[in-house]
């Protein structure tokens, strides 16, 4: 299956050369990312900020979501693939029960920047590679930011993830033209109901979006992994007087 520029998806049969089997323009922009279900369903994220399934086993477009701000960048599934997890570029995590692809049933608002890529290491945990070259634990049901396992230099967006085998490693790559490889074994043996829950600052904090996407980022807690350190235990070793 394909999808281009214009927002046509089309499915091909190799026995049957180089004619399309299935072909439908569903988007009016491109298309963004696919992810399949199981054997007979395929869905479709685009620019346009609608995701659509397809019928693969009738060759025949589903159910379009409706439309959201921005466009949906990438998606994966949690909880024994009852939930389908969509990413966008204006930050959000995007929730759709299995087969019910109309509106999202839940949200995880937290991300202060846009999320390009995101892969599932465990069944409530996936890996967001962000707009802002950061690369995060989010944990789901409930909702928690775990933190940050790294970065990208100068801030270039993450463009893609993969997880090895077991889940312990995680690859990213981004604009700087490297790829880095991040070790979140340690994600298993954390407590995560101690964890903060996402976007959540003080109320008095300005309501601007570009501060509040500013202190979100200066108040996020550093995983092992990151190279950066967390200002609590950069004060941790002096004592009052």
């Amino acid at each position: 299956v394909t999808g281009d520029e214009d927002g046509f998806v089309k499915m091909w049969d190799n026995r049957l050369g180089d004619t399309s089997v299935m072909t439908f323009k569903r988007f009016d922009e491109y298309v963004s990312s696919f992810l399949k279900i199981d054997d007979h369903h395929l869905i479709a994220a685009s620019g346009e900020g609608t995701i659509q399934s397809f019928d693969l086993r009738n060759k025949k477009p589903d159910i379009q979501s409706e439309m959201y701000d921005g466009e949906l960048n990438c998606m994966g599934t949690v909880r024994s693939g009852t939930k389908l997890v969509v990413g966008s570029g204006t930050g959000p995590l995007y929730l759709f029960s299995k087969d019910q692809y109309g509106l999202h049933s839940d949200q995880f608002p937290g991300h202060p920047d846009g999320v390009n890529a995101l892969i599932p290491i465990t069944d409530n945990v996936v890996i967001t590679g962000c707009e802002d070259g950061n690369v995060r634990a989010v944990h789901l049901y409930p909702h928690r930011f775990l933190g940050v396992i790294g970065h990208h230099e100068d801030e270039f967006p993450i463009e893609r993830l993969d997880v090895n085998t077991t889940g312990e490693i995680v690859a990213s790559i981004s604009h700087d033209n490297r790829v880095k490889f991040w070790n979140v074994t340690y994600l298993e043996e954390m407590d995560y109901n101690k964890q903060k829950k996402p976007g959540i600052l003080p109320k008095s904090t300005v309501r601007s979006k570009s501060k509040k996407q500013n202190l979100l980022r200066e108040a996020e807690h550093q995983l092992p992994s990151s190279s950066r350190g967390n200002k609590k235990e950069f004060f941790s070793g002096f004592k009052d007087d």
